[in-house]
């Protein structure tokens, strides 16, 4: 299949750009108009006004019209100006301008375009970086940073101290001028969380790891969030890489426990389950070895003394006795229930058996209705019966569920609390200190 031209594929990046007048859609119809690419779609105006928009994945190629004239090329230097700015790479900006001359050669704009390309050289020659919307030298990139390093410590405490409100704009603030600043953005994804918004702090947390790919908390935090999303396979896979990257650390081996408790039948045999359960056991245990020598041992997702430990095991004891007694409760009304149904299907049998007995082929060949006999609306009773009873046993299961619950909300410290939580601010990354440049510059 035959490319688009560079010119094309340059102007397609431009959003809002008029690409031309043609639009060929992959099941041979062709609109015509001024075209514009809005997102993922193509709007184009026709004649008389008319709008219609095109998903981009409809669109076989694009027709573009020429523009001739001093006045088009003007408007396409300023299209590519815009364009050029949201660049970082010196290579792509100065080969998109070295076409654009090329096509117009001999216009104004193509003259402009050259002194464009002298400021662009310019700022190549000098090393500047693009931060933000603004290219600055290397130097005051450091500078920004340690700044940046500062606000960063200043809204830790802010954090800690719960003025959430407060550190909204200076994080915004700070964030503007040093967006890929890693200790800013882990702080972006906890204010969010803290505010709620589970979907903008995964995209934080996520923006941290390409800085810090084994940074724990990070990853801890993502399968925090990811967990609140539903998307259980993703969160066990991040607490996995948590646990490898930080294989000691308790509130992370807490989490996990808490996870494991707490999942869905259907997540139990997955592979990343699997391999969660096994680097859980093997570092847990460490764990708790070291926790053990300082009299401290794993109760579920928590840790408590010896003491406490022995109280909590005898609590825990009277009330599995409770509990097993509730449960055998359980089983009984469940078996009731079982029998019930089958006793209700065999009924509906009979009476469907007896209701297609009761016709009677006439002298005139027709089928008339005879008389149900009295046993039918013994066993309609029996059926209604039935069904009564069933409602109160399901009403007993209830009543034990809720019973259970209670009881086991009755031990002095639960075992599991259902929440997995976030490695605060605290957890933030800190840049690696700038190397010392030498005196001589060498």
């Amino acid at each position: 299949m035959k490319r688009p031209s560079l010119l094309i594929w340059s102007l397609l990046a431009l959003p809002g750009f008029a690409l031309g007048d043609v639009v060929h859609l992959k099941d041979g119809s062709r609109l015509e108009g001024e075209i514009k690419r809005v997102g993922d779609e193509y709007v184009v105006t026709g004649q008389g006004g008319k709008v219609t928009r095109v998903p981009s994945e409809k669109v076989g190629s694009i027709e573009v019209k020429p523009q001739v004239g001093d006045d088009a090329a003007m408007g396409r230097l300023q299209s590519l100006r815009r364009a050029a700015e949201n660049l970082s790479d010196f290579k792509q900006i100065l080969e998109r301008y070295k076409t654009f001359i090329d096509q117009n050669s001999g216009t104004p704009a193509a003259v402009e375009a050259k002194a464009d390309v002298e400021m662009w050289q310019d700022r190549q020659t000098r090393g500047l970086i693009k931060l933000g919307d603004k290219w600055i030298t290397p130097e005051e990139r450091d500078t920004l940073r340690g700044q940046s390093s500062q606000e960063a410590i200043h809204l830790h405490d802010m954090l800690k101290q719960g003025r959430l409100k407060e550190a909204t704009p200076i994080l915004d603030k700070a964030l503007a001028v040093d967006p890929q600043s890693m200790s800013l953005l882990y702080l972006r994804g906890v204010l969010a969380y803290q505010q709620e918004q589970l979907a903008p702090s995964r995209k934080a947390f996520e923006a941290v790891l390409p800085l810090a790919p084994d940074h724990a908390p990070t990853l801890n935090n993502l399968g925090v969030v990811l967990w609140r999303q539903n998307a259980i396979g993703a969160a066990l896979g991040y607490y996995d890489r948590a646990l490898l990257a930080a294989p000691g650390n308790r509130e992370i081996l807490d989490n996990i426990a808490e996870a494991l408790n707490s999942l869905p039948k259907e997540q139990r045999e997955t592979a990343v389950t699997k391999k969660l359960v096994r680097h859980f056991k093997e570092h847990d245990d460490d764990a708790q070895k070291k926790q053990a020598a300082k009299g401290m041992y794993r109760w579920g997702s928590s840790w408590v003394d010896e003491k406490e430990l022995a109280k909590l095991q005898d609590a825990e004891k009277a009330i599995k006795g409770k509990l097993d007694v509730m449960a055998n409760d359980f089983d009984a009304v469940a078996k009731r229930i079982k029998e019930i149904d089958r006793r209700i299907a065999d009924d509906q049998q009979e009476l469907a058996l007896i209701d297609s007995q009761s016709y009677a082929q006439g002298a005139d060949g027709r089928f008339v209705r005879l008389p149900l006999p009295q046993r039918y609306y013994t066993v309609a009773r029996d059926i209604d019966a039935l069904k009564a009873e069933r409602a109160e046993r399901l009403a007993d299961q209830d009543r034990l569920k809720k019973a259970a619950k209670q009881l086991q909300q009755q031990m002095p410290v639960p075992k599991y609390t259902g929440i997995q939580k976030l490695i605060d601010a605290d957890g933030m990354p800190l840049p690696a200190p700038a190397a010392t440049r030498p005196a001589n510059g060498a």
